[in-house]
């Protein structure tokens, strides 16, 4: 990760900053924060993974969930989820690239993140609309208010 981090950070150096473009924030500034955010984390993981293998600890423990039998229904239903979940994320993305251009940007984002939110496991209907909610005021008021991007 330290060292996908320093060979992106080149190209991402070379992006306009906000300087040389006509917008308050520049196309460098997110993935100048992307890099700088897997820099940190990386080198951070990289650190506990060294500190946990001078000290011998290991994550060999298995855990309550493998205990249940394999024929389990319950265990049977998270299984055929958890195991296609990705799967599912790409295609929803890819359906979600596919909507922008058919009924607008906001729309497709809302549609995305209820799909996105309820594949990532939430099951509260509280939880999903405030989710919902937060990402389409956070996508308003930083492309239309900030940015000054109309969607």
């Amino acid at each position: 990760m330290v060292l996908l981090a320093l060979v992106s950070l080149v190209p991402t150096l070379q992006f306009p900053s906000s300087a040389e473009v006509s917008t308050f924030i520049g196309p460098r500034v997110w993935p100048l924060t992307l890099v700088i955010a897997l820099l940190g984390l990386g080198s951070a993981l990289l650190l506990i993974t060294w500190r946990d293998a001078r000290r011998g600890t290991t994550y060999d423990d298995e855990p309550e969930e493998a205990s249940r039998p394999q024929n389990d229904p319950v265990t049977a239903q998270r299984f055929a989820l958890v195991s296609t979940r990705h799967w599912w994320l790409i295609a929803a993305t890819v359906i979600y690239t596919w909507l922008i251009s058919m009924v607008g940007f906001l729309i497709a984002s809302i549609a995305f993140t209820l799909v996105g939110t309820l594949l990532l496991g939430a099951r509260s209907w509280r939880t999903i609309l405030i989710t919902v909610l937060v990402a389409t005021l956070l996508m308003q008021g930083v492309f239309v208010m900030l940015l000054g991007i109309p969607l």
